[in-house]
């Protein structure tokens, strides 16, 4: 009896999902059997290390600036200084950052390496690792003249980015909306806000995001990303972000309304830290 018990306890591991064991970023190897460690269910991705290119030599410098080629592109929504989390199997061993992107393939450089788990090598990140999002901007919605750009080039941008977000159900969507810097202020909260409901109502009515995977949030003015002071910057700064995070923080969570599903309060912390770059 006890043979047949041990059978179907093995078969019952092989069948289970992927629990990836996480360390937090900049968190020492030995934090991996402490309290830190977050246990998550992560499912398989499709996502990882094609191949590596390190520069002349082993020298600390050829490493950090060595590049690493993904199996994903412009095709699937992925802009360049989206950042991923790098994993070997189900052990997590750094963040990756994109440096540039191409039709099919993507070009990344490493942000810091928690873990090498191979030390006679003199590659960090080896081919078939595999990537999991981190902080990923898919994709920016400008609202000219109070209307979103949803021109036919725009439909088939967001298609990639709801490719993208479909595999990878787990993860939250954070649609962010921002205004530039006239009007009222707490007027500029609730456009912004509204903005970015429009987008999350777009995602799920056309591109088929579930609405539970997506959170909006208003910004106002307060992330611009040009000079308010011409229309072509404050048209920059008109838009909506779709960011895909590894996770919401607690205060995020504890900040949804309880009459608004989805909806975040703007002075609720959002997106992860983003590490500075090695």
């Amino acid at each position: 009896m006890s043979r047949w018990v041990a059978v179907l306890c093995l078969l019952a591991l092989s069948l289970s999902p992927l629990r990836a064991q996480r360390v937090s970023p900049g968190a020492t190897p030995a934090a991996a059997d402490s309290d830190s460690v977050v246990v998550i269910e992560r499912p398989l991705t499709k996502y990882g290390i094609l191949r590596t290119h390190l520069l002349a030599g082993a020298t600390q410098v050829a490493v950090s600036h060595a590049r690493y080629i993904a199996n994903f592109g412009s095709r699937d929504g992925v802009k360049p200084g989206a950042i991923f989390e790098a994993y070997k199997a189900d052990t997590y061993v750094g963040l990756l950052r994109v440096e540039q992107v191409y039709r099919d393939t993507a070009s990344l450089r490493l942000v810091n390496l928690d873990l090498k788990l191979d030390p006679e090598s003199v590659e960090p990140i080896q081919a078939g690792y595999l990537l999991f999002p981190y902080h990923v901007l898919l994709e920016t919605v400008n609202f000219g003249s109070g209307k979103p750009d949803f021109s036919e080039n725009m439909h088939e941008r967001l298609r990639y980015a709801a490719r993208f977000i479909l595999n990878f159900p787990d993860f939250p969507v954070i649609v962010e909306g921002h205004t530039d810097n006239l009007g009222d202020k707490a007027r500029n909260v609730t456009l912004s806000r509204e903005r970015a409901e429009q987008v999350r109502q777009y995602l799920h009515d056309i591109q088929q995001i579930p609405r539970s995977q997506m959170y909006a949030v208003g910004n106002a003015e307060a992330r611009p990303i040009a000079s308010n002071n011409s229309e072509a910057g404050r048209l920059e700064n008109r838009r909506v972000d779709i960011v895909m995070v590894h996770a919401l923080p607690a205060e995020a969570v504890e900040g949804l309304s309880g009459t608004e599903p989805g909806i975040i309060r703007s002075d609720q912390p959002i997106l992860p830290a983003i590490p500075a770059l090695g």
